[in-house]
Protein backbone atom coordinates (compact mmCIF):
# COMPACT_ATOMS: atom_id res chain seq x y z
CA UNK A 1 0.00 0.00 0.00
CA UNK A 2 1.35 3.43 -0.94
CA UNK A 3 2.19 6.01 1.70
CA UNK A 4 -0.24 8.88 2.23
CA UNK A 5 0.07 11.97 0.04
CA UNK A 6 -0.09 14.52 2.85
CA UNK A 7 0.19 14.84 6.62
CA UNK A 8 2.64 13.21 9.01
CA UNK A 9 4.83 10.30 7.90
CA UNK A 10 7.30 8.66 10.27
CA UNK A 11 10.57 6.91 9.42
CA UNK A 12 8.98 3.68 10.63
CA UNK A 13 6.10 4.21 8.15
CA UNK A 14 8.67 4.51 5.38
CA UNK A 15 10.57 1.44 6.60
CA UNK A 16 7.32 -0.56 6.62
CA UNK A 17 6.58 0.42 3.01
CA UNK A 18 10.12 -0.46 1.90
CA UNK A 19 9.92 -3.78 3.75
CA UNK A 20 12.96 -6.07 3.81
CA UNK A 21 14.89 -3.66 1.61
CA UNK A 22 15.18 -1.20 4.52
CA UNK A 23 17.78 -2.20 7.14
CA UNK A 24 18.92 1.24 8.34
CA UNK A 25 16.18 3.51 9.75
CA UNK A 26 17.78 6.84 8.88
CA UNK A 27 16.37 9.32 6.39
CA UNK A 28 19.46 9.15 4.15
CA UNK A 29 19.49 5.35 4.14
CA UNK A 30 15.76 5.12 3.44
CA UNK A 31 16.00 7.75 0.67
CA UNK A 32 18.91 5.84 -0.85
CA UNK A 33 16.92 2.58 -0.78
CA UNK A 34 14.02 4.32 -2.50
CA UNK A 35 16.36 5.79 -5.11
CA UNK A 36 15.98 9.45 -4.10
CA UNK A 37 18.90 11.84 -4.49
CA UNK A 38 20.25 14.20 -1.83
CA UNK A 39 18.92 16.46 -0.28
CA UNK A 40 16.72 14.27 1.91
CA UNK A 41 13.22 15.21 3.04
CA UNK A 42 10.30 13.28 4.48
CA UNK A 43 8.10 14.94 1.84
CA UNK A 44 9.94 12.94 -0.84
CA UNK A 45 7.92 9.93 0.32
CA UNK A 46 4.44 11.44 -0.10
CA UNK A 47 2.48 8.93 -2.20
CA UNK A 48 5.49 6.62 -2.46
CA UNK A 49 4.90 2.93 -3.09
CA UNK A 50 7.55 0.23 -3.03
CA UNK A 51 5.40 -2.01 -5.22
CA UNK A 52 6.43 -2.55 -8.82
CA UNK A 53 4.66 -0.12 -11.17
CA UNK A 54 1.74 -1.49 -13.18
CA UNK A 55 0.90 -0.67 -16.78
CA UNK A 56 -2.34 -0.84 -18.75
CA UNK A 57 -3.27 -0.80 -22.41
CA UNK A 58 -5.05 2.45 -23.36
CA UNK A 59 -7.22 1.08 -26.16
CA UNK A 60 -9.55 2.63 -28.69
CA UNK A 61 -9.06 -0.26 -31.08
CA UNK A 62 -8.02 -3.89 -30.81
CA UNK A 63 -4.70 -5.56 -30.05
CA UNK A 64 -3.92 -9.01 -31.37
CA UNK A 65 -1.67 -11.94 -30.53
CA UNK A 66 -1.42 -14.88 -32.94
CA UNK A 67 0.48 -18.00 -34.04
CA UNK A 68 -0.29 -19.98 -30.90
CA UNK A 69 1.88 -23.09 -30.71
CA UNK A 70 -0.45 -24.81 -28.25
CA UNK A 71 -3.98 -24.08 -29.48
CA UNK A 72 -6.62 -23.21 -26.88
CA UNK A 73 -9.65 -25.53 -26.85
CA UNK A 74 -8.28 -27.99 -29.43
CA UNK A 75 -11.55 -29.92 -29.10
CA UNK A 76 -15.06 -28.85 -28.13
CA UNK A 77 -14.71 -30.87 -24.91
CA UNK A 78 -11.51 -29.07 -23.82
CA UNK A 79 -11.37 -26.60 -20.92
CA UNK A 80 -10.38 -22.95 -20.67
CA UNK A 81 -10.08 -20.06 -18.24
CA UNK A 82 -9.49 -16.43 -19.23
CA UNK A 83 -8.83 -13.63 -16.74
CA UNK A 84 -8.39 -9.93 -17.53
CA UNK A 85 -8.75 -6.52 -15.95
CA UNK A 86 -10.84 -3.94 -17.81
CA UNK A 87 -11.75 -0.31 -17.14
CA UNK A 88 -14.62 0.95 -19.35
CA UNK A 89 -13.94 4.30 -21.01
CA UNK A 90 -16.77 4.13 -23.54
CA UNK A 91 -19.68 6.52 -23.42
CA UNK A 92 -23.38 5.73 -23.09
CA UNK A 93 -23.93 4.88 -26.75
CA UNK A 94 -25.29 1.70 -28.30
CA UNK A 95 -22.38 -0.68 -28.88
CA UNK A 96 -21.39 -4.30 -28.72
CA UNK A 97 -17.91 -4.57 -27.28
CA UNK A 98 -15.96 -7.75 -28.00
CA UNK A 99 -14.10 -8.06 -24.68
CA UNK A 100 -11.92 -10.82 -26.14
CA UNK A 101 -12.13 -12.98 -29.25
CA UNK A 102 -10.48 -16.33 -30.00
CA UNK A 103 -10.50 -16.96 -33.75
CA UNK A 104 -8.69 -18.84 -36.51
CA UNK A 105 -5.89 -16.81 -38.10
CA UNK A 106 -6.27 -15.36 -41.59
CA UNK A 107 -10.04 -15.30 -41.88
CA UNK A 108 -12.77 -12.68 -41.62
CA UNK A 109 -15.50 -15.30 -41.19
CA UNK A 110 -17.50 -15.21 -37.96
CA UNK A 111 -18.54 -18.87 -38.22
CA UNK A 112 -15.91 -20.21 -35.79
CA UNK A 113 -15.03 -18.24 -32.64
CA UNK A 114 -15.08 -18.26 -28.88
CA UNK A 115 -15.65 -14.82 -27.43
CA UNK A 116 -16.96 -12.70 -24.57
CA UNK A 117 -19.11 -9.77 -25.63
CA UNK A 118 -20.84 -6.90 -23.88
CA UNK A 119 -24.18 -6.30 -25.62
CA UNK A 120 -25.11 -2.72 -24.76
CA UNK A 121 -28.75 -2.87 -25.91
CA UNK A 122 -29.47 -5.91 -23.75
CA UNK A 123 -27.03 -4.86 -21.00
CA UNK A 124 -25.62 -8.39 -21.06
CA UNK A 125 -22.30 -10.16 -21.10
CA UNK A 126 -22.42 -13.04 -23.58
CA UNK A 127 -19.98 -15.96 -23.70
CA UNK A 128 -20.31 -17.89 -26.95
CA UNK A 129 -18.73 -20.99 -28.48
CA UNK A 130 -19.64 -20.54 -32.14
CA UNK A 131 -18.67 -23.33 -34.49
CA UNK A 132 -20.00 -24.04 -37.96
CA UNK A 133 -22.23 -20.96 -37.44
CA UNK A 134 -24.06 -22.73 -34.56
CA UNK A 135 -24.24 -20.93 -31.22
CA UNK A 136 -23.54 -22.49 -27.84
CA UNK A 137 -23.73 -19.61 -25.37
CA UNK A 138 -24.70 -18.28 -21.96
CA UNK A 139 -25.84 -14.72 -21.32
CA UNK A 140 -25.82 -12.73 -18.09
CA UNK A 141 -27.80 -9.49 -17.65
CA UNK A 142 -25.70 -7.14 -15.53
CA UNK A 143 -28.81 -5.74 -13.82
CA UNK A 144 -29.91 -9.25 -12.80
CA UNK A 145 -26.51 -9.85 -11.18
CA UNK A 146 -26.21 -6.48 -9.43
CA UNK A 147 -24.97 -8.01 -6.18
CA UNK A 148 -21.77 -8.90 -8.06
CA UNK A 149 -21.58 -6.18 -10.73
CA UNK A 150 -22.82 -3.17 -8.76
CA UNK A 151 -23.98 -1.54 -12.00
CA UNK A 152 -27.63 -1.19 -10.94
CA UNK A 153 -30.87 -3.17 -11.05
CA UNK A 154 -32.48 -1.57 -14.12
CA UNK A 155 -32.00 -2.85 -17.67
CA UNK A 156 -31.05 0.74 -18.59
CA UNK A 157 -28.22 0.85 -16.03
CA UNK A 158 -25.75 0.30 -18.86
CA UNK A 159 -22.09 -0.53 -18.25
CA UNK A 160 -20.14 2.60 -19.27
CA UNK A 161 -17.32 4.87 -18.12
CA UNK A 162 -19.80 6.68 -15.87
CA UNK A 163 -21.26 3.44 -14.47
CA UNK A 164 -18.43 0.98 -14.05
CA UNK A 165 -20.00 -0.84 -11.13
CA UNK A 166 -17.87 -2.60 -8.53
CA UNK A 167 -14.23 -1.79 -9.24
CA UNK A 168 -10.84 -1.81 -7.54
CA UNK A 169 -9.11 1.35 -6.33
CA UNK A 170 -7.98 2.17 -9.90
CA UNK A 171 -11.41 1.68 -11.46
CA UNK A 172 -10.68 -1.75 -13.00
CA UNK A 173 -12.88 -4.86 -12.97
CA UNK A 174 -11.46 -8.38 -12.97
CA UNK A 175 -13.46 -10.59 -15.34
CA UNK A 176 -12.82 -14.35 -15.27
CA UNK A 177 -14.57 -16.65 -17.74
CA UNK A 178 -14.33 -20.42 -17.47
CA UNK A 179 -15.41 -22.97 -20.06
CA UNK A 180 -15.89 -26.62 -19.12
CA UNK A 181 -16.19 -28.48 -22.41
CA UNK A 182 -17.43 -31.68 -20.78
CA UNK A 183 -20.76 -30.04 -19.90
CA UNK A 184 -23.65 -30.63 -22.31
CA UNK A 185 -25.44 -27.32 -21.72
CA UNK A 186 -24.04 -23.81 -22.04
CA UNK A 187 -25.50 -22.78 -18.68
CA UNK A 188 -23.29 -25.43 -17.06
CA UNK A 189 -20.29 -25.07 -19.36
CA UNK A 190 -19.74 -21.32 -18.91
CA UNK A 191 -19.15 -19.49 -15.64
CA UNK A 192 -18.36 -15.79 -15.32
CA UNK A 193 -16.86 -13.99 -12.33
CA UNK A 194 -16.82 -10.24 -11.62
CA UNK A 195 -14.11 -9.37 -9.08
CA UNK A 196 -14.12 -12.95 -7.85
CA UNK A 197 -17.93 -13.16 -7.45
CA UNK A 198 -19.84 -15.48 -9.76
CA UNK A 199 -22.67 -14.13 -11.89
CA UNK A 200 -25.33 -16.75 -11.20
CA UNK A 201 -28.47 -15.40 -12.90
CA UNK A 202 -28.74 -16.51 -16.54
CA UNK A 203 -30.72 -14.28 -18.91
CA UNK A 204 -30.63 -16.70 -21.86
CA UNK A 205 -28.67 -19.62 -23.24
CA UNK A 206 -28.33 -21.58 -26.47
CA UNK A 207 -27.25 -25.18 -26.81
CA UNK A 208 -26.34 -25.41 -30.48
CA UNK A 209 -24.04 -28.16 -31.71
CA UNK A 210 -20.30 -27.84 -31.15
CA UNK A 211 -17.52 -28.90 -33.48
CA UNK A 212 -13.74 -28.66 -33.12
CA UNK A 213 -12.03 -25.41 -34.11
CA UNK A 214 -8.46 -24.20 -34.62
CA UNK A 215 -8.30 -20.99 -32.56
CA UNK A 216 -4.82 -19.51 -32.79
CA UNK A 217 -5.48 -15.75 -32.76
CA UNK A 218 -6.44 -13.82 -29.61
CA UNK A 219 -7.89 -10.31 -29.83
CA UNK A 220 -8.73 -7.89 -27.02
CA UNK A 221 -11.10 -4.93 -27.36
CA UNK A 222 -12.00 -6.25 -30.80
CA UNK A 223 -14.53 -4.34 -32.87
CA UNK A 224 -14.53 -6.28 -36.13
CA UNK A 225 -18.18 -7.33 -35.85
CA UNK A 226 -19.98 -4.07 -35.01
CA UNK A 227 -19.13 -0.55 -36.10
CA UNK A 228 -21.38 1.67 -33.94
CA UNK A 229 -20.35 3.47 -30.77
CA UNK A 230 -17.20 4.08 -28.82
CA UNK A 231 -15.03 1.15 -27.71
CA UNK A 232 -12.49 2.97 -25.62
CA UNK A 233 -11.32 0.78 -22.74
CA UNK A 234 -8.26 0.10 -20.59
CA UNK A 235 -6.94 -3.46 -20.27
CA UNK A 236 -4.26 -5.03 -18.10
CA UNK A 237 -2.99 -8.39 -16.79
CA UNK A 238 -4.67 -10.63 -19.37
CA UNK A 239 -4.12 -14.40 -18.95
CA UNK A 240 -5.44 -17.67 -20.36
CA UNK A 241 -5.10 -21.25 -19.10
CA UNK A 242 -6.04 -24.65 -20.50
CA UNK A 243 -8.11 -25.74 -17.50
CA UNK A 244 -11.08 -24.63 -15.41
CA UNK A 245 -10.16 -22.59 -12.38
CA UNK A 246 -11.05 -23.76 -8.90
CA UNK A 247 -12.58 -21.32 -6.41
CA UNK A 248 -9.16 -20.92 -4.80
CA UNK A 249 -7.48 -20.09 -8.12
CA UNK A 250 -10.15 -17.47 -8.87
CA UNK A 251 -9.44 -15.88 -5.49
CA UNK A 252 -5.68 -16.06 -6.07
CA UNK A 253 -5.74 -14.30 -9.45
CA UNK A 254 -8.27 -11.70 -8.25
CA UNK A 255 -5.90 -11.07 -5.32
CA UNK A 256 -8.30 -8.85 -3.32
CA UNK A 257 -8.43 -6.33 -6.14
CA UNK A 258 -4.71 -5.99 -6.88
CA UNK A 259 -3.78 -7.23 -10.39
CA UNK A 260 -1.18 -9.97 -10.23
CA UNK A 261 0.72 -12.02 -12.79
CA UNK A 262 0.16 -15.74 -13.21
CA UNK A 263 3.65 -16.47 -11.89
CA UNK A 264 3.15 -14.30 -8.79
CA UNK A 265 -0.15 -16.08 -8.17
CA UNK A 266 1.61 -19.47 -8.56
CA UNK A 267 -0.64 -20.23 -11.55
CA UNK A 268 1.94 -20.79 -14.28
CA UNK A 269 0.99 -24.42 -14.96
CA UNK A 270 -0.87 -24.89 -18.25
CA UNK A 271 -0.60 -21.16 -18.97
CA UNK A 272 -1.49 -20.57 -22.63
CA UNK A 273 -1.23 -16.78 -22.69
CA UNK A 274 -0.08 -13.92 -20.48
CA UNK A 275 0.18 -10.18 -21.09
CA UNK A 276 1.64 -8.11 -18.27
CA UNK A 277 3.39 -5.77 -20.69
CA UNK A 278 5.30 -2.79 -19.31
CA UNK A 279 6.37 -1.51 -22.73
CA UNK A 280 5.00 -1.80 -26.23
CA UNK A 281 5.91 -5.20 -27.69
CA UNK A 282 7.41 -5.38 -31.16
CA UNK A 283 5.76 -7.52 -33.82
CA UNK A 284 6.45 -11.22 -33.18
CA UNK A 285 7.56 -10.65 -29.56
CA UNK A 286 6.39 -13.58 -27.40
CA UNK A 287 3.77 -13.23 -24.70
CA UNK A 288 4.53 -14.11 -21.05
CA UNK A 289 3.87 -17.80 -21.70
CA UNK A 290 5.90 -17.95 -24.92
CA UNK A 291 2.92 -19.52 -26.68
CA UNK A 292 1.73 -16.50 -28.70
CA UNK A 293 3.42 -13.82 -30.83
CA UNK A 294 2.44 -10.16 -30.75
CA UNK A 295 0.76 -9.19 -34.02
CA UNK A 296 -0.19 -5.54 -33.88
CA UNK A 297 -0.97 -2.72 -31.48
CA UNK A 298 -3.00 -0.60 -33.93
CA UNK A 299 -1.21 2.52 -32.63
CA UNK A 300 -2.34 1.85 -29.06
CA UNK A 301 -0.20 2.65 -26.03
CA UNK A 302 0.79 1.35 -22.60
CA UNK A 303 0.38 3.73 -19.66
CA UNK A 304 1.76 3.43 -16.12
CA UNK A 305 -0.79 3.54 -13.32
Amino acid sequence: MALQSSGQISLNDIKTELGAAATDVSLRALSNTAGFAIPDAISEFYGYSAASPKYYWDLSNDIKWDSATTKPIPTSSSNLTISLWIRPQWTATDLNLIVFDLTPSGTTSTANRLFLQYDYGLNRLIARYRSGSANFDRQWALHSNNSATGTGTSSTNYWTSSNRGNVNSDGFINLILTYNGSQSTAASAFKLYWNGSELTSTAASSNGSRSNMTLDELTFCGNDHNTGGSRIADYMFMHMWGFVFSTNAISDIYNSGTPISASDASLSDNLLFGDTSTSLPANNDPDDSGNYDFLTANSQTLVQL
